[in-house]
Protein backbone atom coordinates (compact mmCIF):
# COMPACT_ATOMS: atom_id res chain seq x y z
CA UNK A 1 0.00 0.00 0.00
CA UNK A 2 1.59 3.51 -0.52
CA UNK A 3 1.83 6.32 1.71
CA UNK A 4 -1.58 8.78 2.03
CA UNK A 5 0.56 11.26 0.38
CA UNK A 6 1.99 9.56 -2.69
CA UNK A 7 -0.57 7.93 -4.84
CA UNK A 8 -0.04 6.97 -8.19
CA UNK A 9 -2.86 4.98 -10.52
CA UNK A 10 -2.35 3.59 -13.68
CA UNK A 11 -5.36 3.52 -16.35
CA UNK A 12 -5.56 1.67 -19.42
CA UNK A 13 -6.41 2.55 -23.14
CA UNK A 14 -7.52 0.34 -26.34
CA UNK A 15 -4.07 1.87 -27.87
CA UNK A 16 -2.04 2.78 -25.20
CA UNK A 17 -1.05 2.81 -21.67
CA UNK A 18 -2.50 5.77 -19.68
CA UNK A 19 -0.61 6.88 -16.69
CA UNK A 20 0.72 10.38 -14.52
CA UNK A 21 3.64 13.48 -13.79
CA UNK A 22 6.41 16.49 -13.05
CA UNK A 23 8.46 20.48 -11.45
CA UNK A 24 10.49 24.25 -11.36
CA UNK A 25 9.23 27.85 -12.30
CA UNK A 26 8.52 27.54 -15.90
CA UNK A 27 5.27 29.09 -17.76
CA UNK A 28 4.48 27.54 -20.49
CA UNK A 29 3.50 29.74 -23.28
CA UNK A 30 2.68 28.61 -26.86
CA UNK A 31 2.47 32.10 -29.00
CA UNK A 32 1.29 32.67 -32.52
CA UNK A 33 1.58 36.11 -34.08
CA UNK A 34 -1.18 38.23 -35.46
CA UNK A 35 -4.58 38.76 -34.41
CA UNK A 36 -7.32 36.08 -34.14
CA UNK A 37 -9.94 35.49 -36.60
CA UNK A 38 -13.21 34.13 -35.41
CA UNK A 39 -12.87 30.46 -34.71
CA UNK A 40 -9.06 30.13 -34.57
CA UNK A 41 -8.02 28.72 -31.83
CA UNK A 42 -6.15 31.23 -29.14
CA UNK A 43 -2.62 32.50 -29.92
CA UNK A 44 -1.23 32.88 -26.38
CA UNK A 45 -1.36 30.77 -23.47
CA UNK A 46 0.03 30.81 -20.09
CA UNK A 47 -0.44 28.25 -17.32
CA UNK A 48 2.22 28.28 -14.70
CA UNK A 49 4.05 25.22 -13.90
CA UNK A 50 6.14 24.23 -11.49
CA UNK A 51 8.16 21.29 -12.79
CA UNK A 52 11.36 21.68 -14.32
CA UNK A 53 11.40 20.25 -17.64
CA UNK A 54 14.99 19.96 -17.47
CA UNK A 55 15.69 17.61 -15.22
CA UNK A 56 12.75 15.60 -15.29
CA UNK A 57 13.33 15.05 -19.56
CA UNK A 58 16.97 14.25 -18.00
CA UNK A 59 15.45 11.89 -15.29
CA UNK A 60 12.65 9.84 -18.14
CA UNK A 61 15.68 9.75 -20.74
CA UNK A 62 18.29 7.88 -18.36
CA UNK A 63 15.77 5.50 -17.39
CA UNK A 64 15.07 4.92 -21.25
CA UNK A 65 18.45 4.91 -22.09
CA UNK A 66 19.07 1.99 -19.24
CA UNK A 67 15.90 -0.18 -19.54
CA UNK A 68 14.26 -1.05 -16.63
CA UNK A 69 12.28 -3.84 -14.54
CA UNK A 70 8.58 -2.78 -14.45
CA UNK A 71 7.14 -4.76 -12.28
CA UNK A 72 7.69 -8.50 -13.90
CA UNK A 73 8.38 -7.30 -17.11
CA UNK A 74 11.57 -6.19 -18.81
CA UNK A 75 11.37 -2.94 -20.69
CA UNK A 76 14.98 -2.50 -22.71
CA UNK A 77 16.40 0.30 -23.45
CA UNK A 78 14.40 2.99 -26.01
CA UNK A 79 15.20 5.92 -27.72
CA UNK A 80 14.92 9.64 -26.01
CA UNK A 81 11.79 11.98 -25.80
CA UNK A 82 12.08 15.41 -26.73
CA UNK A 83 10.02 17.88 -24.67
CA UNK A 84 6.86 19.33 -26.11
CA UNK A 85 5.40 22.61 -25.27
CA UNK A 86 1.92 21.56 -25.97
CA UNK A 87 2.23 18.42 -23.97
CA UNK A 88 3.66 20.62 -21.02
CA UNK A 89 0.51 22.83 -21.64
CA UNK A 90 -2.04 19.94 -21.51
CA UNK A 91 0.07 18.50 -18.41
CA UNK A 92 0.10 21.67 -16.92
CA UNK A 93 -3.46 22.54 -17.31
CA UNK A 94 -4.62 19.52 -15.77
CA UNK A 95 -2.33 19.22 -12.94
CA UNK A 96 -3.60 22.90 -12.19
CA UNK A 97 -6.93 21.98 -12.67
CA UNK A 98 -6.99 18.92 -10.41
CA UNK A 99 -5.61 21.22 -7.69
CA UNK A 100 -8.41 23.92 -8.15
CA UNK A 101 -11.42 21.34 -8.21
CA UNK A 102 -9.87 19.19 -5.98
CA UNK A 103 -10.27 16.04 -7.57
CA UNK A 104 -7.47 13.11 -8.60
CA UNK A 105 -8.18 11.31 -11.75
CA UNK A 106 -7.50 11.31 -15.31
CA UNK A 107 -10.56 12.69 -16.21
CA UNK A 108 -12.15 15.65 -14.93
CA UNK A 109 -15.36 15.90 -13.29
CA UNK A 110 -17.12 16.88 -16.39
CA UNK A 111 -15.84 14.18 -18.26
CA UNK A 112 -12.84 15.82 -19.53
CA UNK A 113 -10.05 12.62 -21.11
CA UNK A 114 -6.82 13.31 -21.21
CA UNK A 115 -7.05 12.34 -25.18
CA UNK A 116 -9.53 15.58 -24.97
CA UNK A 117 -7.00 17.59 -22.95
CA UNK A 118 -3.88 16.78 -25.75
CA UNK A 119 -6.63 17.50 -28.93
CA UNK A 120 -7.38 20.90 -27.06
CA UNK A 121 -3.52 21.59 -26.58
CA UNK A 122 -3.44 21.74 -30.29
CA UNK A 123 -1.14 18.42 -30.93
CA UNK A 124 -2.43 15.95 -33.58
CA UNK A 125 -1.15 12.43 -32.07
CA UNK A 126 -0.73 8.68 -33.26
CA UNK A 127 -0.09 7.45 -29.53
CA UNK A 128 -0.10 9.39 -25.88
CA UNK A 129 -0.23 8.30 -22.34
CA UNK A 130 -0.83 9.89 -19.21
CA UNK A 131 0.81 9.66 -15.60
CA UNK A 132 -0.21 11.66 -12.73
CA UNK A 133 0.91 11.85 -9.33
CA UNK A 134 -0.08 13.44 -6.08
CA UNK A 135 1.95 13.98 -3.35
CA UNK A 136 6.10 14.09 -4.46
CA UNK A 137 7.84 17.05 -3.49
CA UNK A 138 10.38 16.44 -6.63
CA UNK A 139 11.47 15.62 -9.91
CA UNK A 140 13.51 12.62 -8.75
CA UNK A 141 10.31 11.54 -6.28
CA UNK A 142 8.22 11.39 -8.69
CA UNK A 143 10.27 9.61 -11.60
CA UNK A 144 11.03 7.12 -8.77
CA UNK A 145 7.65 6.64 -7.96
CA UNK A 146 6.37 6.09 -11.07
CA UNK A 147 9.55 3.60 -12.25
CA UNK A 148 8.89 1.31 -9.00
CA UNK A 149 4.87 0.89 -10.24
CA UNK A 150 4.24 -1.30 -13.13
CA UNK A 151 2.28 0.47 -15.26
CA UNK A 152 3.93 3.56 -14.44
CA UNK A 153 7.00 2.45 -15.88
CA UNK A 154 5.46 0.78 -18.77
CA UNK A 155 4.22 3.88 -19.51
CA UNK A 156 7.51 5.86 -19.55
CA UNK A 157 9.52 3.25 -21.17
CA UNK A 158 7.11 2.85 -23.95
CA UNK A 159 8.92 2.96 -27.16
CA UNK A 160 5.85 4.08 -29.27
CA UNK A 161 6.40 7.83 -27.27
CA UNK A 162 8.45 9.94 -29.08
CA UNK A 163 7.57 13.10 -27.03
CA UNK A 164 6.54 14.22 -23.60
CA UNK A 165 5.64 17.43 -21.28
CA UNK A 166 5.14 17.72 -17.53
CA UNK A 167 3.41 19.84 -15.35
CA UNK A 168 3.10 20.55 -11.46
CA UNK A 169 0.85 22.52 -9.55
CA UNK A 170 1.34 22.38 -5.70
CA UNK A 171 2.32 18.50 -5.19
CA UNK A 172 0.39 17.21 -7.99
CA UNK A 173 2.25 16.55 -11.46
CA UNK A 174 0.75 15.03 -14.68
CA UNK A 175 3.31 13.83 -17.21
CA UNK A 176 1.89 13.13 -21.06
CA UNK A 177 3.65 11.38 -23.59
CA UNK A 178 2.91 10.85 -27.21
CA UNK A 179 4.16 10.55 -30.75
CA UNK A 180 2.82 12.96 -33.50
CA UNK A 181 0.58 11.43 -36.21
CA UNK A 182 2.62 10.88 -39.02
CA UNK A 183 5.54 9.34 -37.56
Amino acid sequence: MLPKLVRYIPVYAAACLLLTACSKDDAVQPEAPGPEKPGDPPTAVVVENRANKDLVLQLVNSARAKGCQCGDTWMPPVSPVAWNTLLELAAAKHSKDMLDRKYFSHNSPTGATPSQRITAAGYNYNWWGENIASGPKSEAEVVNGWLNSPGHCKNLMSANFREMGVGRTADLWTQVFAAPAGR
